[in-house]
């Protein structure tokens, strides 16, 4: 293939974004692979990287220009998973329910399917990689129907600290194949490959960067990168993409300690509040952590006016949403859920509860699209509270 250079010869065509995958095109603007033609030409007169207007604003400037098809993502997909023997699936380790995706997994066909748990730096300190591994061995094993996954195919990573990417590699080098890599936006996928490969993609904290596969060479083993799948049910999808790339967890995240009265509310955002009660012991408070990215506001109330009012808060107060935001068509729903000691409960996108003093029973305030999840708690209590005296 060739195309006509600014100079009048010919030149190799390259037809993808260098960044993402996207193929070239030059007819519209502020879409996906787009790049002026006389750019183009004379990135290839150079023999420089082609990168689509896209990727080159989010690489350079930290601007997202375009947003990509959804429903053209998501086929795009379901095709490319069934053509692979191996798969790599990406999560994020702090929305574990939000990025592992049961339902995803079911359309994989292939005959290895192994699994990396990312962004461990944004936990705790006090969780351990082997305490969090016993810990998703189990949850994958409840998520999939009762399939055991060998611990040997549960890899914990951080591209931050660079945690667990030299043994990740040593595994991947052994192979001599081709393995697709999957997983929900954002849980880092590129910046993995990347740090595995050294290869120069385009990686960003916005959702979807990548748009087409992208090829990556580790050894004999070739890895291709496919778009971040575009789920709509954790509250992180709520809000726009500049909202997302502030409010995602990129260190250790934010704990803080509650033990609230009847009356309190408590805020996690502006979308989300609770109210929480000691079931069967009425002169005891509960007592609870939340755990969320350090740019989400937690604001505890007993005010009426506050509540009812809440949305006046939005982008101070309340964050997110990062500034003013209309909730106009967005349905709320209240969920009533019992917590025990030694179980969590998770807001896919936002936060986990960590329950101290319990059974707590929740009442909860959130976006109707937006599940909750009880889980078996990933921190245990190390001390136990007196149910007898209001500690």
């Amino acid at each position: 293939m060739s195309t006509i250079n600014s100079r009048g010869g010919n030149t190799k065509k390259i037809v993808k974004c260098a960044g993402c995958g996207a193929q070239i095109q030059f007819d519209n603007p502020g879409k996906p692979g787009f790049v002026p033609i006389d750019v183009y030409n004379k990135r290839l007169n150079e023999g420089s990287e082609v990168l689509c207007q896209r990727c080159f604003r989010i690489k350079h400037y930290g601007v997202l220009t375009s947003e990509v098809d959804k429903d053209e993502l998501a086929k795009f997909l379901k095709n490319a998973v069934k053509r692979f023997k191996n798969v790599l699936y990406v999560f994020d380790t702090f929305d574990f329910d939000g990025t592992f995706r049961p339902e995803i997994l079911r359309e994989v066909n292939a005959e290895h399917v192994m699994f990396v748990a990312n962004k461990f730096d944004t936990l705790p300190k006090t969780i351990s990689g082997s305490q969090l591994k016993l810990w998703l061995v189990e949850r994958i094993r409840i998520l999939l129907d009762g399939v055991r996954t060998n611990p040997r195919d549960i890899f914990i990573t951080s591209t931050k600290s660079g945690f667990g990417l030299s043994k990740l590699r040593e595994t991947l080098e052994k192979m001599n194949d081709e393995i697709l890599v999957v997983g929900v936006t954002n849980v880092g996928k590129s910046s993995i490959l990347k740090a595995l490969t050294e290869s120069h993609v385009v990686t960003s904290p916005y959702p979807g960067t990548t748009i087409g596969l992208v090829e990556h060479r580790l050894g004999g083993l070739r890895l291709y990168d496919t778009p971040g799948i575009i789920v709509n049910d954790r509250m992180l999808d709520l809000f726009d993409a500049k909202c997302q790339a502030r409010i995602l967890a990129q260190g250790e995240v934010t704990r803080k300690t509650f033990k609230p009265s009847e009356e309190e509310v408590i805020f996690v955002s502006g979308l989300c509040r609770m109210t929480a009660q000691l079931v069967g012991v009425s002169e005891l408070r509960p007592i609870f952590q939340i755990f969320a990215p350090e740019n989400v506001s937690f604001h505890k109330t007993s005010s009426l006016a506050f509540t009812q009012n809440f949305q006046r808060h939005f982008g101070q107060l309340l964050v997110p949403p990062c500034s003013k935001m209309s909730i106009e068509g967005l349905e709320f729903k209240e969920e009533r859920i019992i917590v025990n000691e030694e179980e969590e409960v998770c807001i896919p996108g936002l936060c986990w509860i960590n329950v101290k003093r319990g059974p707590v029973e929740f009442k909860i305030t959130l976006p109707k699209v937006v599940k909750v999840v009880v889980r078996p708690s990933l921190i245990k209590p190390k001390r136990k509270f007196n149910q007898n005296k209001d500690d």
